[in-house]
């Protein structure tokens, strides 16, 4: 009995040191002594915990690995989400980031932005936006420098955008690159009233560039009538709806914008004309479109 005892500890502080020199190949120093230590005094659920830790941390690199490579399909296809700045991995986390800032302990909170630090924090620009007004005056630091930092990679690549197209302005491709890059600056949220602004009258004279050589993207031209509307340049986005409806004569977003222009403009009657050819049309309306054209109908009933 004794002697099984002792071949036991042997044989378990063997295959711990087996382990620790194994562990020790791959991790550093303060991480392999833990683990020694973690399987050492716990025979058998230590290292089966270790081994499934691991498992569990390959399946879910293959599942980041899954997303990466969807977010790279999606942008060869040149369906680039630029909703607020947050890409396809940040919309996946963004909920558990948010409340990663609210609950747990000051020192758990600043672990959370040190660790977010060393990640990609472009896309959590609306969660460091929240933090900024943590309670926590470290918490609120790391945010803010973090914020700082992605508006200094910002202003590089719309400078780089910027060079490129300078040096060879005829070429669509640079102009292209300018225009994604200035427009997902703006959806960001980190540029102030004037410097979007600003920002607005850059890109909508590059789109303009561009729709003079490629009319072919859709949400182009409806980027532009939305810039100039805001920019309150009615002639502009006069002409590029007329322009829209041109090109997508069977597209039922065109005749949306020409709404969205003569309400813009208070011209009742020409939105009465354009809901009425719509409803005529036919279209297959998309859920979204349909409740804009019952809002539409709505109102111009009670503007009469």
């Amino acid at each position: 009995m004794t002697y099984s005892i002792a071949a036991f500890i042997f044989v378990h502080i063997l295959i711990s040191l087996i382990y620790f020199a194994f562990i020790l190949y791959r991790k550093n120093l303060q991480q392999s002594i833990f683990r020694f230590i973690v399987v050492l005094l716990l025979p058998g659920p230590g290292i089966i915990f270790f081994i499934l830790s691991g498992l569990l941390n390959r399946v879910l690199k293959e599942t980041e690995n899954i997303e990466n490579t969807y977010q790279e399909y999606i942008q060869d296809k040149d369906h680039i989400n630029y909703v607020e700045g947050i890409d396809f991995q940040s919309e996946i986390n963004t909920v558990p980031l948010g409340d990663s800032l609210t609950m747990g302990t000051r020192q758990q909170r600043r672990l959370f932005l040190l660790q977010l630090l060393k990640k990609d924090y472009s896309r959590y620009i609306k969660v460091l936006q929240k933090a900024v007004g943590n309670e926590d005056s470290e918490t609120s630091h790391y945010a803010g420098a973090a914020l700082i930092e992605i508006k200094k990679q910002f202003e590089q690549l719309i400078h780089s955008a910027d060079e490129e197209y300078k040096n060879n302005s005829s070429d669509i491709s640079a102009i292209r690159k300018n225009i994604d890059t200035i427009k997902k600056y703006i959806n960001s949220g980190l540029s102030d009233e004037i410097e979007r602004k600003e920002f607005a009258i850059s890109l909508s004279y590059l789109l303009e560039k561009y729709l003079e050589k490629d009319q072919a993207r859709k949400q182009y031209f409806i980027d532009k009538i939305k810039l100039d509307l805001d920019l309150k340049n009615y002639d502009y986005a006069e002409e590029y709806c007329k322009k829209f409806c041109h090109y997508f004569p069977e597209e039922q977003e065109a005749y949306f914008m020409l709404l969205k222009f003569f309400y813009s403009t208070h011209n009742l009657r020409s939105l009465k004309k354009v809901s009425d050819f719509i409803k005529n049309k036919q279209f297959n309306l998309n859920k979204r479109n349909k409740q804009m054209q019952d809002y539409w109908e709505r109102f111009l009933e009670g503007a009469v």
